[in-house]
């Protein structure tokens, strides 16, 4: 019974983040599930949290204060201050413009859809956010599907395709950021076995998208710069080489400002501490929500995490299941969170301690535990009607949002990838040495 009502409060949270988003539907609002701010909905379970657990008020506090202020919640809003930061700082000075004219001089106006796909691609994972990628490319890709008489749904879904890429597998994403801190993975590992499975998914939806290709009219791409491209290259080539994702961010924020400065002499240091302090304040609401997030599971406690894997454990030991129930487990549990608040960050806050203590049971590698939150997380935010990817891209396309779902094909191709990879990998192979068991894969 006490696990159930360590459940109450995040039951609540989801009540009335998706309950209101039904409600403001069905009376026709737009952005419907976003009329209710996380942060105004958290309130509520975290109250409701503090009045369950028992103790003192001092006591509540402390739990409360702990959990706020969790080396891993903390480490993970520093990351989403310096990620705003960046993106904000490299589209001021013109880096997504200049990505987008590069692909289209490069990509032949025949494989348009294919080249959206990889503009879209390539600008989530330089800038790790799948929303500023789909606000700044889907009015472009609108009216270039209009040009080339090719289907709006079509077009834009591919928009959506491009940008679940790089929210998934950018190192700079909120999503990924949420996923290996929550796991204490190697940034570089999982990045590794994120590609691998993003790649082949790309790979399919691009071959789906060569049988849509017909003839198109030529379109023209404006000049650009390569060196305003240079700083996306700069963050992605350090993160990947291992570098710490802490000091991969700031060497890209002064590398983009250095770039900004150099390319354009407006664009001096007052300019750049602007868009940095407005780079910071589009982490605001994540980052406090974070917190939140953190103090309610301090509300909870340990236990009720230990509970929520003992029950799994059953649940996945009655299947026969080891390392790969376990690992599917993990991603159903994200899966099952992301579908019931259509946002894949809070998903995996919420249940990135579950996860953990999964992956440690069951000796899960960390990085592939981050890997699997990362991937099904982003799977179902691509393709849930009523997920903030899909309702801003279909009201720029002017479309219906039934009507996207279905062409999304990179989410549905990452979601059968990433099941094969868990279900036909070869078995991992133990070492003991000195009465430690090593997994290697």
């Amino acid at each position: 019974m006490t696990y159930f009502l360590n459940f109450v409060p995040i039951l609540l949270f989801v009540l009335l983040f998706v309950g209101s988003g039904v409600y403001f539907t069905s009376i026709g609002v737009a952005d419907a599930f976003y009329q209710l701010s996380p942060m105004a909905a958290i309130l509520p379970p975290i109250m409701l949290g503090w009045i369950l657990h028992k103790g003192t008020s001092q006591q509540k506090m402390h739990a409360f204060l702990d959990g706020v202020r969790h080396r891993d919640i903390i480490t993970m809003c520093t990351i989403f201050l310096l990620a705003g930061a960046f993106s904000e700082i490299t589209q001021s000075i013109g880096s997504v413009d200049a990505t987008v004219n590069l692909a289209l001089a490069w990509i032949p106006s025949q494989f348009l859809l294919i080249g959206i796909f990889v503009i879209a691609a390539f600008i989530s994972t330089a800038i790790g956010t799948s929303m500023g990628t789909i606000a700044t490319i889907a009015p472009i890709a609108a009216g270039l599907a209009l040009q080339a008489e090719l289907s709006p749904a079509i077009t834009i879904a591919t928009v959506i395709s491009g940008a679940m890429f790089g929210d998934n597998l950018s190192v700079i994403s909120d999503t990924t950021i949420a996923a290996v801190m929550s796991q204490e993975a190697d940034m570089k590992k999982r990045f590794k076995l994120n590609a691998k499975i993003a790649g082949l998914a790309s790979i399919i939806t691009i071959t789906i998208l060569l049988a849509k290709i017909g003839s198109v009219p030529t379109i023209a791409a404006n000049d650009y710069s390569m060196i305003l491209v240079a700083p996306y290259l700069v963050v992605m080539l350090l993160a990947v080489t291992g570098v710490n994702v802490l000091i991969a961010l700031v060497v890209g924020i002064v590398f983009a400002g250095a770039v900004g400065f150099a390319s354009n002499s407006a664009h001096g240091v007052l300019f750049l501490s602007q868009k940095l302090t407005d780079g910071f304040h589009s982490m605001h609401d994540i980052m406090l929500l974070s917190l939140m997030v953190g103090g309610l599971s301090g509300l909870a406690g340990s236990k009720f995490s230990k509970d929520t894997v003992d029950k799994l454990s059953r649940l996945i030991n009655k299947m026969n299941g080891g390392k790969k129930i376990s690992q599917l487990a993990i991603g159903a549990v994200v899966s099952i969170f992301d579908i019931l608040l259509a946002n894949n960050v809070i998903a995996i806050i919420f249940c990135g301690e579950i996860a953990r203590d999964i992956a440690k049971k069951y000796n899960i590698p960390p990085h592939y535990s981050a890997a699997w939150l990362d991937i099904f997380s982003c799977v179902f935010q691509g393709i849930i009607p009523y997920g903030a990817q899909v309702l801003l891209a279909s009201t720029i396309a002017k479309v219906s949002p039934l009507e996207v779902v279905p062409h999304v094909y990179y989410c549905y191709a990452l979601a059968i990838v990433a099941i094969s990879y868990i279900m036909f990998e070869k078995k991992t192979k133990s070492k003991r040495v000195k009465g430690i068991v090593m997994v290697t894969h």
